[in-house]
């Protein structure tokens, strides 16, 4: 679709970038976005040519959230009268499982739904003009998956602060409590973000999807569980043709030829 453009870069095509295109709304997406986002996402996670991606907005925001003029509208449903059906895991804000690394760069408002799928990246860096914000308690809107996720990212005391007062804040106090990783002028937003995608591609893929499983689940579980599962992911990798490739580079003193294997 127009509004969400996905394309190939990169040593190899590795680097998959997914760029949210609506400016005239603050790139504020539709019911439609919000599932052409999730597919690409899912597209990042399936294909073995993809190693790392990066999202983005165009104008003047990385994304201010959804569009409030087609999404959370009073409904006129009674109580007893609402359908079910099982919980499944159908957008980003509920929280798609994505082995691969994802890497935010946030270029402008990064507001609501916005600052969840910033969330839901590995890695977040803004430009000196990026704005965050978890305004829906304004409008009497949850920030559900953020709220979940943010006090494990910033603390406590910070993510209430944002969450309770929906107030926004810069990039540098982003930086400081921590939500974001490193602060660049707005020309140079992207090219960092394809220097951190492209020297994560160098490495092992296999390593680096377990490493990143690894760290999201060792805080879900104990000590003694986490390392478990580290020892079964280093049997895994040691398994693999990459392994073998990385051994040998390093006694050769070059650089290692990784085929994803």
């Amino acid at each position: 679709m127009d509004e969400v453009q996905f394309e190939r870069s990169g040593p190899d095509d590795h680097i998959a970038t997914i760029t949210i295109i609506r400016p005239e709304a603050m790139n504020a997406m539709t019911p439609d976005m919000y599932r052409e986002i999730t597919e690409r996402l899912r597209e990042i996670d399936q294909d073995d040519d993809i190693w790392c991606g990066i999202v983005t907005g165009t104008g003047r925001a990385f994304t201010a959230g959804a569009d409030l003029k087609v999404m959370h509208q009073p409904s006129t449903e009674t109580r007893g009268g609402l359908p079910w059906s099982p919980w499944r895991q159908r957008r980003f804000d509920n929280d798609i499982a994505v082995q691969k690394p994802l890497i935010a760069a946030v270029n402008g408002y990064c507001l609501a739904g916005g600052m969840e799928l910033a969330e839901l990246c590995d890695i977040r860096i803004a430009s000196t003009e990026a704005q965050f914000g978890a305004p829906e308690v304004h409008w009497s809107i949850l920030h559900g998956y953020g709220a979940l996720r943010l006090p494990g990212m910033i603390g406590s005391s910070d993510a209430m602060l944002m969450l309770l007062t929906g107030d926004f804040i810069d990039a540098e106090e982003a930086l400081r409590i921590g939500l974001v990783s490193r602060v660049v002028e707005p020309d140079q937003l992207l090219d960092e973000a394809n220097t951190i995608a492209t020297s994560i591609c160098a490495n092992g893929p296999v390593a680096v999807r377990m490493t990143k499983e690894l760290a999201l689940r060792g805080g879900e579980v104990s000590m003694h569980d986490g390392l478990r599962l580290y020892q079964e992911f280093t049997r895994l990798v040691h398994m693999t043709e990459d392994s073998v490739e990385g051994g040998i580079a390093f006694a050769e003193k070059r650089d290692p030829q990784f085929k994803n294997r």
